[in-house]
């Protein structure tokens, strides 16, 4: 693998990864009984906001996953830790940036994404095939 082929450091895969990592050792404080652990998870849209960093690191500032990611993070915020109804009377807030994002990228059109996809050996050229029907240069018995 070339250098310039390698996959960024910080991405959703990893994202995810270390979610699962942190969920695991809290539940684990948790039956050990080091740590009454479910406080900590309150913070659970901590993992969302993670995500949505991570989208718009690899896909950009106007990547539309990362803002969905980041959105739903900050509903999580408000619902968890915010006064009662704040949601309830905020929540067309939410389709004020998603517009501003959409007309953003309407106006910026953002590269298409090059998917990579699994590269197949090349095909053997005829001074290697085993083909006796090619120009190959074969031992005849």
């Amino acid at each position: 693998m070339n250098p310039q082929e390698r996959p960024p450091l910080f991405s959703t895969k990893l994202v995810f990864g270390l979610t699962i990592i942190a969920i695991g050792l809290i539940l684990m404080a948790d039956t050990l009984r080091w740590y009454d652990a479910w406080h900590l998870l309150t913070w659970w849209p901590l993992a969302l906001a993670a995500f949505g960093i991570a989208h718009l690191i690899r896909d950009g500032i106007l990547g539309l996953g990362g803002h969905i990611w980041l959105g739903l993070a900050v509903a999580g915020f408000i619902s968890q830790f915010g006064p009662w109804g704040l949601l309830e009377r905020w929540w067309p807030v939410f389709l004020v940036w998603g517009g501003v994002i959409l007309t953003l990228r309407a106006i910026f059109p953002q590269p298409k994404r090059v998917k990579r996809s699994k590269s197949t050996p090349p095909a053997p050229t005829a001074a290697v095939s085993c083909d006796p029907e090619t120009d190959s240069k074969q031992v005849n018995s």
